[in-house]
């Protein structure tokens, strides 16, 4: 689950009512309304007076924005919030929407990680930063420590190639995460052991307890490696992300 950092404030117009959207660093969706673009979203309706406004994600990765009644929502000349959401266009006439697409901030590898670097459970190994010098006649040592940080390391193997890259670089893909994300150096969260399904459109936020993180992306470049014995089929290519554990937003 990725986040956007120094997203602008912007205008929405809810039911013919203009709503200030306030800026700032969001994930798509996190524990902590106050980072949590579904509860900004979600707070906008109820600004704007619509009734039980609610704005979660759904196992199949989309966005969904529903109310008790029928409501519209013009997203205005700044469409970034809307791009992030998964939405192509204003909404009107419907008492729910599920987004168009995926949103960029996310990546769904259908299936669990593989830590390659760091026990299975755990944000990362801690790796010391420390200067030793030896002296050569004597073996004697002295070292100067600066801290330590946490490394991780994540393996996704036997990815469909069909949300790895796609030529339009579709919300939802390994490839238009990696932009909006890793290259940014975006912070995010990896969530274990929740239960996807692109066919179901159920809230799977009540699932998302278990959060490691918030990590940074330590080198954002990668390659096309196809998975062993797909090399000639272009049905599977494997994922490897190195990352670091940052401090969480303020």
């Amino acid at each position: 689950m990725g986040s956007y950092a120094g997203m602008p404030a912007t205008e929405v117009t809810v039911n013919a009512v203009l709503t200030a959207v306030t800026g700032g660093d969001w994930y798509l969706w996190d524990a902590t309304a106050t980072w949590s673009m579904c509860a900004l979203m979600q707070n906008t309706l109820t600004a704007a007076g619509v009734a039980g406004g609610a704005c979660v994600l759904q196992r199949d990765g989309k966005i969904k924005l529903s109310a008790a009644g029928v409501f519209s929502v013009t997203w205005g000349v700044g469409t970034l919030l809307r791009d992030m959401l998964g939405f192509t266009g204003n909404l009107a006439a419907a008492a729910s929407y599920s987004a168009t697409n995926q949103s960029p901030l996310l990546f769904m590898p259908h299936k669990p990680e593989t830590p390659m670097a760091q026990r299975l459970g755990t944000a990362g190994h801690k790796t010391h930063t420390v200067y030793m010098a030896i002296a050569p006649y004597s073996g004697t040592s002295e070292s100067v420590s600066h801290g330590s940080r946490q490394f991780a390391r994540y393996f996704f193997p036997m990815i469909d190639t069909d949300i790895m890259v796609t030529a339009g670089n579709d919300g939802g893909t390994w490839g238009r995460w990696v932009e909006e994300v890793a290259v940014k150096a975006a912070r995010w969260k990896l969530y274990r052991e929740v239960l996807e399904d692109v066919t179901d459109t159920a809230a799977v936020t009540a699932s998302l307890d278990q959060p490691l993180g918030p990590y940074i992306v330590t080198d954002p470049n990668w390659k096309w490696d196809p998975s062993k014995g797909f090399e000639r089929s272009d049905a599977r290519a494997d994922i490897d992300i190195k990352c670091h554990v940052v401090e969480e937003y303020a």
